[in-house]
This record gives structure tokens, sequence and C-alpha cells, in this order.
């Protein structure tokens, strides 16, 4: 009896051995293709663009009905998928903001900027964030390069106006605190 046991737990051993070094191998392979190749994710999955489009559509849905923690979800997979596709950060981004994830947001929106760097709603949004975050210097700076982005496209007119209506208010609130600031290191006569 203890010798089969024995030769079981060998066996078992070795299935394992090969198995994990089969493991090994496929992961290997996988990264090679990645790498060396150029596929993505998706594609060594076997996914199609219009499997990947249906998790996007889904992950939209989740996000427009106010379930943005299960939405997130759908759109970090998406960037695990296509690292590359702006939309699927912005959506990720645009989750943590609905959530107040307001730190994971500006830094997700970031990402946004840099993968569509012409497109100025990623800095808008990110300005809001700061503004959560009582960041106002931090807050104008996203605005003015939100503007910067709109440039003179007829897009983007009305983020344009916003930005410069938010640049307005938030200069007074910070001339106001500087006041407030200057007048309390005033000197006691």
């Amino acid at each position: 009896m203890k010798g089969e046991q024995s030769q079981i737990k060998k066996a078992t051993a070795k299935v394992g051995a090969e198995l994990k070094q089969e493991k090994v191998k496929e992961v290997k392979a996988a990264t090679e293709n990645v790498v060396k190749k150029g596929l993505a994710p998706k594609d060594l999955m076997g996914m199609s663009d219009a499997m990947v489009e249906g998790v996007y559509g889904q992950a939209y849905r989740l996000y427009n009905t106010g379930k943005y923690k299960e939405a997130s979800h759908l759109f970090r997979l998406l960037i695990m998928l296509n690292a590359t596709e702006s939309k699927y950060s912005m959506g990720l981004a645009a989750c943590y903001h609905m959530l107040k994830a307001y730190e994971s947001a500006v830094q997700v929106y970031a990402i946004c900027a840099l993968l569509d760097p012409e497109n100025p709603i990623p800095h808008y949004h990110s300005s809001d964030c700061y503004i959560q975050m009582g960041d106002k210097v931090s807050a104008m700076i996203a605005l003015k390069m939100a503007q910067e982005r709109a440039g003179n496209k007829p897009q983007y007119a009305t983020l344009k106006d916003r930005t410069a209506l938010t640049i307005k208010s938030l200069q007074k609130e910070i001339e106001k605190i500087n006041k407030q600031i200057a007048e309390e290191n005033q000197p006691i006569s």
C-alpha cells in the first residue's frame, strides 16, 4: 500500500512538473508574440474587434446607468486587451471621476492625454478633479492646457468658453486667498 502511494506521489509530481514546464513554454511564447510580433493581448486570446467592441458597449451601458464600479472593471479589462485605445482609458477615468476617486481619475486622464495629445477633454475633466481636491493651481494649469488643445476647433468652442469662465472664477478665488494670507502676515502694530 505504501509503495503504491509513493509511486502515485512520484507520478503526480512528474505530471505536475511537465504541466508546469508546458505552461512556462506557453507564457514565453505568448510574451514573444506580444514583444517581437507586436500582437495585442486580444489577438493572442483570439478575440475579434467585434467582441472587444461588445465588451466596450456593455461597459458604456453600465456607466450610463450609474453602475460606475462595474463599468470600471470592464474598462480595466479593455485597457489590458488594448492599452492604446484612448476611449477605454477615458471610460475608466470617467468612472473614477464619478466614484469621487479624484486622484485616480487625474492619473488616468493623464494617460488619456498621452494617448490622444490633441484632445482637450481629458485636461478639462482633470481640472474638475483638481477643484474637487482643493488644488486650484493644478486646476488652472489643466484648464489652460485644455484651452491650448481646443485651439480654434469649432467642436470645442463650448468647452473653450467654459474653461475661460472657470479660469476667471479660479483667478478670483486665488487672489482672494492671497489677499487673506497677506493680511494675516501683516506685522502687529
